[in-house]
């Protein structure tokens, strides 16, 4: 119980110190971007973002994000490492559920095709609509299920995350 009362205190500090209005932007955010994901990917009915899990989720990539700058004394922190603590959390917390049992397994990993689409999203689009030619769409197929391996069989760490999403950004300078 002392732990829990622990995380507690630290909560409130972190609330108090990026505000309660930040945090609901971030999570209304999240939370909208997850409800896309459920209807893209065709689980509208059956699945559904739990928010209770989708806040702890939030908290903890505000927490994550409060020690980064402390650590390293700074006032911003780089988008690509937002992503990653996000999409990292994201896989380990699971905060999109099913109403229902099921038999599929693309279900079983619902979570990690959302931070698969996630960290897609930031590679692809970084703030505009880009769109892969043709004769790369078999190589974006590709590289999508190696994600998806990488997010169901290792420790998904922020670190590698966002060395990810750098070196997805540095192919797209090459051509």
């Amino acid at each position: 119980m002392e732990h829990n009362l622990f995380e507690m205190e630290n909560y409130l500090e972190l609330l108090e110190e990026i505000g309660v209005e930040k945090f609901r932007e971030r999570f209304e955010e999240l939370q909208k971007t997850a409800m896309e994901f459920i209807e893209v990917a065709g689980y509208s009915d059956t699945a559904y973002c739990n928010e209770r899990i989708l806040m702890q989720v939030i908290l903890d990539y505000f927490m994550d994000v409060m020690r980064l700058k402390e650590f390293h004394s700074i006032e911003r922190v780089r988008t690509e490492k937002l992503f990653a603590y996000t999409i990292a959390w994201i896989v380990r917390r699971k905060p999109i559920q099913f109403r229902d049992y099921s038999d599929q397994e693309k279900d079983i990993f619902i979570n990690e095709r959302f931070a698969s689409y996630l960290l897609i999203n930031e590679c692809l689009l970084c703030g505009t609509k880009h769109f892969i030619k043709e004769a790369y769409a078999k190589k974006l197929v590709e590289y999508t299920d190696m994600l998806m391996y990488y997010f169901k069989y290792r420790e998904c760490n922020p670190q590698i995350l966002e060395l990810v999403i750098e070196s997805f950004k540095m192919g797209g300078l090459v051509h």
